[in-house]
């Protein structure tokens, strides 16, 4: 059972954390001195396991014991920028991540060191090596252009490029972003802002349509890519207007793909379950109900694992249209806890983590 207890800052509501007590299988109905016990015979056991990297990392990073018995990689093992960090790469599967950069090379917020931030993004994606990686908060174009450097193998677009239509339109140099980077057997055929009516609904920061483009198994194949941003607080605004870009998004995917494989990866700012605005139902619930789509990071939302360092709400998400769910790969989706290889992590790279899914689109 989740009980959820709502933080206050200058009496506002700001956040919800979940608990999930089952995890300590503690009853809500026990008395008190019983789950006292309990709690701390949990955190024992806990403080027994941080002496064993792999097992702590493995619960922490919500991976699915289906994954292992498949004898996939897991990302987080040994090599690369700490003790566990190694490829994701998989031949048969098409590996798609989200990650929200925090501030990405913008030198008054977010990290302080933006040298340090770029090496630390770098190095992950580069150990990585995801086949299409959605980013938010993208801030410096130069920086963009010096990650790009930095990963051989990968090219990609940040909306501001000359090729998106709209772009430069609705984005200016000091704002936050969305970009895609893609392995260079992709072909990025075009580019575009979508629902440019609905901007403000979404922060002011519309999404970006990606089609690339590639063979797979020796068949041609398309993809439509969307990276989105939505408008972020816990709050009524925050509220009513992802749940207007929300509803957007849907008209927008059942008029123009309503039979394609389409995507939309980004910072939802919100869970899929229920609400991270105190007592309302999720955005997303008309798009999470409905048959045309799945939301590949489901079980995520359902098993409370956060995507974030400081909340515990699942807010990155993958939203897939039906045709492409048929693809996705059961058990695939991952937050994958690189924090546990870089120092101060949430000070020095980013405040979210990234989240995996993978598709087999042979």
């Amino acid at each position: 059972m989740y009980l959820l207890w709502p933080i206050q800052a200058d009496g506002q509501l700001v956040h919800p954390i979940y608990l999930n007590w089952t995890y300590f299988n503690i009853p809500v109905g026990r008395s008190l001195q019983s789950m006292k016990a309990r709690f701390l015979l949990a955190l024992l056991v806990l403080s027994f396991h941080t002496g064993c990297e792999d097992s702590l990392l493995e619960q922490e990073s919500g991976d699915v014991p289906s994954e292992a018995a498949d004898g996939k990689a897991d990302a987080v093992n040994e090599g690369g920028l700490g003790p566990g960090l190694r490829s994701l790469d998989e031949p048969e599967t098409v590996d798609v991540g989200v990650w929200n950069l925090a501030w990405f090379g913008d030198e008054e917020h977010g990290p302080s060191d933006e040298q340090l931030q770029q090496h630390n993004v770098a190095t992950v994606l580069a150990a990585l090596r995801f086949d299409i990686l959605g980013l938010v908060e993208v801030v410096s174009e130069d920086a963009f252009s010096r990650l790009l450097a930095d990963l051989p193998g990968y090219h990609g677009l940040l909306v501001t490029d000359p090729s998106v239509a709209l772009g430069s339109e609705f984005y200016w140099s000091g704002e936050q972003k969305v970009a895609l980077l893609v392995r260079d057997r992709f072909e990025i055929e075009s580019a575009r802002v979508i629902l440019p009516e609905h901007a403000w609904d979404f922060g002011g920061r519309p999404p970006m349509e990606v089609k690339l483009r590639f063979w797979e198994d020796g068949k041609r194949r398309t993809l439509v890519v969307i990276v989105a941003h939505f408008k972020a607080m816990a709050s009524a605004d925050g509220y009513a207007r992802r749940v207007a870009s929300a509803a957007a998004l849907e008209d927008f995917l059942s008029s123009e793909y309503p039979t394609r494989w389409v995507m939309v990866i980004g910072d939802f700012n919100d869970d899929i379950d229920t609400s991270t605005y105190f007592g309302h139902a999720s955005p997303f619930a008309q798009l999470a109900d409905s048959p045309n789509y799945r939301f590949a990071t489901d079980a995520l939302s359902e098993d409370g694992v956060a995507t974030t360092t400081h909340f515990s709400a699942t807010i990155d998400h993958h939203l897939v249209t039906d045709d492409l769910a048929e693809r996705f790969v059961e058990g695939s989706a991952r937050v994958l806890r690189v924090d546990a290889h870089i120092e101060d992590y949430d000070q020095s790279t980013s405040d979210h983590y990234p989240v995996l899914t993978r598709y087999d689109l042979r």
